[in-house]
């Protein structure tokens, strides 16, 4: 599976840390749902802002939580739901929110507006966004796209128009519709292409019994970073030490849940309540090859990814400000996990 364990360098703080887990463990039972209570003596609070509801997209934070992963770096996070409408780059650009989690493309944008943001580790390092099709169709690469009517969602469309544009596929030459994540849907044939989350719709139809073809836009050079944990410029220069320890005990966190998919599921009905475990255990699995890739290390960001989506983003007219992505995201937390 690659490289996959963190660094062991903080070993001696264990004895310690183990007490702290201790304590953290009655804060998270008290609250109910991971640091809304008051934060236990001897642990600093740190607020982490997610973008969507609780659910396996937030399994390595919820496995460091539960685990005392944070509590062995003297840390109490809170973690706040996303949602609909919910802005989850403001509070952490302003300092409300010391982390965040969002897309790679987003932050580049978000600092192309203004925004003092700036990714220190990327949780999933393949996009989950995929195009399905019937295994009996005869669709199995990009060019099998031309006549077909094509399923996108307006977050994934700069993707699929990216995938387009490096095969020359022209836009004339396929229909674009726009439709829920709805399995009736799919029967019906509306649409011959699909663009999905594979770690979400993509087990539903698995689930349902669907036999697929899987089209992935990296295969074809379209490499976007997805969900990416990021902080402000001001914490990176004035608190370094808190953000290293929170990026270290978040990817112990996700090593964890990559290597327990099947023990997510409970990790995930502590915060969510009503979530299926079996459910939630599946679309970790489907995750895992999205984050631990067998390169590298979890968490680990290359430069020439970063330049790629602000060169996609420019040449698909999504980007439009100057940007340096030089100062998107940075390095010297990974690097200093993961010594050489």
């Amino acid at each position: 599976m690659g490289r996959l364990r963190l660094s062991d360098r903080n070993s001696r703080s264990m004895g310690v840390g183990r007490l702290l887990a201790v304590v953290a463990g009655i804060v998270l039972a008290l609250s109910g749902c991971g640091g809304a209570g008051r934060t236990p003596v001897g642990l600093r609070r740190v607020v982490l802002q997610h973008f969507w509801t609780h659910g396996t997209l937030f399994a390595g934070f919820y496995a460091a939580d539960q685990n005392g992963y944070y509590a062995e770096e003297g840390l109490s996070v809170q973690m706040v739901e996303g949602g609909v409408g919910v802005d989850y780059l403001t509070p952490v650009a302003e300092g409300a929110a010391h982390f965040g989690y969002a897309g790679a493309d987003e932050l580049i944008l978000a600092r192309a507006s203004g925004l003092p943001v700036r990714a220190i580790a990327t949780v999933y390092r393949r996009s989950p966004s995929v195009f399905v099709a019937l295994a009996d169709s005869g669709i199995t690469r990009p060019q099998d796209f031309i006549g077909r009517t094509i399923r996108i969602t307006p977050q994934t469309a700069t993707h699929f128009h990216a995938l387009m544009a490096r095969i020359g596929i022209h836009s004339s030459q396929y229909t674009e519709v726009v439709l829920p994540s709805d399995l009736d849907l799919f029967a019906s044939g509306q649409a011959q292409v699909w663009n999905i989350y594979l770690n979400n719709f993509g087990v539903d139809l698995e689930r349902a019994g669907y036999e697929l073809n899987y089209v992935y836009p990296d295969d074809y050079g379209v490499h976007f970073y997805a969900d990416t944990l990021f902080t402000n410029d001001a914490l990176v220069a004035n608190d370094p030490d808190l953000v290293l320890r929170f990026v270290r005990a978040t990817l112990r966190g996700w090593t964890w849940a990559v290597e327990n998919p099947s023990a997510v599921g409970a990790v995930v009905q502590h915060y969510a309540p009503g979530a299926d475990a079996r459910l939630e255990g599946e679309k970790m699995s489907a995750a895992v090859p999205l984050i631990n890739t067998g390169e590298d290390y979890i968490g680990w960001m290359k430069p020439e990814v970063w330049e790629g989506m602000e060169r996609t983003l420019r040449q698909q007219g999504v980007l439009t400000a100057a940007v340096n992505v030089d100062d998107a995201f940075t390095l010297q937390f990974l690097q200093a996990i993961y010594p050489p």
